[in-house]
């Protein structure tokens, strides 16, 4: 999480250097996302130690709802391609959830309760 944190910060710097060369519309709308996402994801590393049920599944959620975005966008453009697929933008929200829905996050997570 954390280096999606890091990837994401990086890809609004250019988010917002492109909208300032721009000062497109569409473009500030996808700036609005590439701020909010490591935000999020920011946020809930900072309550990791809260070790609660409802943080772990608001994660497995919100890692689904990026590969769900990273998926659909290039989709609606007509460039969705294997690269795309399997970028840091799907795989890192994969490894995410994949890692919290093993059984020793489980009792990791329950044992903040």
């Amino acid at each position: 999480m954390t280096l999606q944190v890091a990837f994401g910060l990086v890809g609004l710097a250019f988010m917002v250097g492109a909208f300032a060369a721009t000062s497109d519309r569409p473009l500030l709308l996808l700036s609005v996302y590439a701020a909010a996402a490591p935000g999020l994801i920011g946020w809930f590393l900072h309550r990791w130690n809260g070790r609660t049920r409802r943080l772990r599944w608001a994660i497995v959620t919100t890692e689904s709802v990026l590969i769900v975005i990273s998926v659909s966008m290039p989709a609606i453009d007509g460039d969705l391609t294997w690269p795309r697929l399997i970028g840091p933008s799907t795989l890192f929200p994969m490894i995410v959830i994949v890692c919290l829905l093993l059984p020793a996050a489980g009792r990791w997570f329950r044992g903040g309760e």
